[in-house]
């Protein structure tokens, strides 16, 4: 399953939530997560209201992993609180388009 299954018509339909500036805010949708680097803080766990992130016991330690990626709204929250994202881009986004 996708995140475009179901789209049709016109993407102004569908995306067209004003920002303070005056333009128009396009989601970005997780479509890859590096769990190599990752550090498991759990932080994008706390902000994402889609629930696409949990922790899963690795034995030794708790690790961070995609569990629903298609419930990411593409508001790229996990992104922004991603404290190794400014230097290792942990979260790889994609906009959402016409198909």
């Amino acid at each position: 399953m996708s995140i475009m299954d179901g789209f049709t018509g016109n993407i102004d339909n569908y995306v067209n939530a004003p920002r303070r500036s005056g333009g128009k805010w396009v989601p970005h949708f997780l479509v890859e997560f590096d769990k190599e680097n990752c550090i498991s803080c759990g932080r994008c766990i706390k902000v994402c209201p889609g629930g696409v992130y949990m922790f899963e016991d690795n034995g030794d330690k708790m690790i961070v992993r995609i569990e629903n990626l298609d419930n990411c709204i593409g508001d790229t929250c996990c992104e922004k609180v991603c404290p190794k994202n400014k230097t290792m881009h942990l979260h790889k986004f994609s906009p959402l388009t016409k198909n």
